[in-house]
């Protein structure tokens, strides 16, 4: 009767690499959270910790698909974005209105501008960030995927001879998790800036 039975191939290296991830992102490893928070640019606080985190692990789950969830980088600038913001009052807003409608009036007379084609708005912190985020986006994509790419191939380049298969295996994983840094760090930034612009025209 012929042999059925199949060598044994072995474990496989992406499940490998993601059984590694796991460990580290479960506190099993000796990796100190708050040194990776740290190294991504981000607070060290327990909460940011927290936050990172469960974006990593999200990331771990999603079976490394290689794409970057900007999902991250929308509530991390939200959550930044919301430190000592200060609600608006119905009469706060009936007076910016007023005060835009004045300046209009003004300008139409004394300058050849056209007028604008989107009322002007008054905006929270939080909702500049959610506004303006497709923006951000949009121009640092190709930025994060040529990170992401960037590190994979280091990763991969000097990794020992043991653990090379492993690295190789998982490059997609790799850039998932890399890109999920990187959204993390851009909504920082996006969060901060929020606290600082006071119009459109300040981003330039």
């Amino acid at each position: 009767m012929p042999d059925d039975s199949r060598p044994d191939e072995g474990p496989n290296p992406e499940d490998e690499f993601r059984d590694m991830l796991r460990d580290i992102l479960s506190g099993k490893s000796s990796i100190d959270p708050s040194q990776l928070a740290g190294a991504a640019g981000l607070p060290a606080d327990p909460a940011s910790i927290n936050a990172l985190m469960q974006q990593l692990q999200g990331a771990l789950r999603g079976n490394g698909d290689g794409g970057i969830s900007w999902d991250a980088a929308l509530t991390q600038g939200q959550n930044k974005a919301a430190e000592g913001q200060v609600a608006v009052t119905p009469a706060e807003h009936a007076a910016l209105d007023e005060a835009f409608h004045i300046a209009a009036l003004w300008l139409d007379e004394v300058t050849d501008i056209a007028e604008l084609t989107v009322v002007p708005r008054l905006l929270t912190r939080k909702e500049w960030v959610t506004e303006s985020m497709p923006v951000w986006t949009q121009l640092a994509e190709p930025v994060a995927n040529s990170i992401s790419d960037s590190l994979t191939k280091v990763l991969t380049d000097q990794a020992p001879e043991e653990l090379k298969g492993m690295m190789a295996g998982a490059s997609k994983m790799m850039r998932s998790i890399g890109g999920t840094l990187f959204a993390m760090q851009l909504g920082q930034v996006v969060g901060q800036l929020a606290s600082e612009v006071v119009s459109g025209g300040d981003v330039g």
